[in-house]
């Protein structure tokens, strides 16, 4: 019976071609504007060798630490002038630099030249993304702390905006899975075969497994289909195949089960796609589907609590470096949220079941 279910369900899906277009076409047009967008927007710096940004620094920060600063800046293409007994408005004004950044104990302040604004942003990003990913942190080192050592933190390979655009819009749309059972869930409202399968003798479990598994395997399919247009259309590169199709095997479930999940407890499927298309755009906003996470000025905090963060991350990583730290990370999220989801679900298909036997 459970696999005469699965059969059916994924006929149903199958029908409804136009919702599985979405996670395969809605990506690839995105990466297309997206990427264009990004490159268009760096050639306005073609022709300049360096964006320049004065600063100045307080007697309690460490030299060696504003040196360390000041290389990966100028590997980032960013030269750091320092200045002495200078107001930030007359730098900005008279010698036309893009930033100014005061370098304190607890921190920086940085001001930027109305003029110059998108590269003043490119300065905050870098300092954004120095502070938090090194620890650029000076309160907490004592004076009497002897041997300092301080390392050139290297910086994440380059990625190009058709690699990065061309995998995260494609799991951005992956988390859009409940979508693709909508056919499903529009038939047997239709047919009340929802309340004949509730008097069954098939358990809440079962009756779940039938969704979930065809649901997983259209979403998971179309993505692949996605991913093999992005890599003959854009020459996106996935580092590590194997690796990279099970990252998205995981997120296709973990996606699948959050809106399975919404669906039973509410019942509607009008109402189930606002509330997942909601929570996936506040977790794409935070994880990187809009903003490139690496120049994103969001806290940290806030992005390691995005599932798409994980799973972006680990992806892009692989492909420019090879290797990502993020990987188990993404697996354990995606996993735990694959179990949780699956049983409030099958929970309150057994509640909606006891009511109505």
């Amino acid at each position: 019976m459970i696999r005469y279910l699965i059969k059916n369900n994924m006929k149903l899906m199958m029908r409804s071609f136009t919702n599985i277009l979405l996670v395969i076409i809605m990506p690839i047009i995105l990466i297309a504007l997206l990427s264009s967008a990004f490159n268009d927007m760096m050639k306005k710096y073609e022709g300049k060798s360096s964006i320049e940004a004065g600063y100045t620094v307080a007697d309690e920060v460490y030299p060696e630490m504003i040196d360390a600063v000041k290389v990966a800046a100028e590997q980032s293409g960013i030269t750091l002038r320092e200045y002495h007994n200078r107001k930030p408005e007359d730098v900005l004004r008279k010698d036309e630099m893009c930033a100014f950044i005061e370098f304190k104990a607890d921190g920086y302040t940085i001001y930027q030249n109305g003029d110059m604004k998108e590269q003043a942003k490119v300065v905050e990003y870098f300092l954004e993304a120095y502070n938090e990913q090194f620890l650029m942190v000076t309160s907490n080192v004592q004076p009497s702390q002897k041997g300092l050592t301080v390392e050139h933190p290297k910086f994440m390979n380059e990625i190009s905006s058709q690699d990065y655009y061309g995998i995260i819009e494609i799991i951005y749309f992956g988390w859009c899975a409940i979508v693709v059972g909508a056919g499903v869930f529009t038939s047997e409202k239709k047919y009340r075969i929802t309340k004949k399968l509730q008097v069954s003798r098939l358990s809440s479990f079962q009756l779940y497994l039938a969704k979930f598994v065809p649901m997983v395997t259209v979403v998971f399919a179309g993505l692949l289909i996605s991913a093999g247009l992005s890599i003959v259309l854009f020459g996106v590169h996935w580092g590590n195949p194997l690796l990279s199709i099970l990252l998205i095997f995981i997120s296709s479930a973990a996606a699948t089960a959050l809106g399975l999940m919404a669906y039973y407890i509410f019942d509607n499927i009008v109402v189930t796609i606002i509330v997942v298309f909601s929570w996936v755009w506040m977790a794409g906003f935070f994880g990187g589907s809009f903003e490139t996470y690496m120049y994103s000025a969001h806290p940290t905090s806030l992005k390691v609590l995005s599932p798409i963060y994980h799973i972006n991350r680990s992806l892009v990583e692989l492909s420019c470096m090879g290797h990502s730290d993020y990987v188990p990370s993404a697996i354990i999220y995606c996993g735990i949220l694959t179990i949780v989801c699956s049983a409030a679900a099958i929970f309150a298909g057994a509640v909606r079941k006891r009511g109505r036997a």
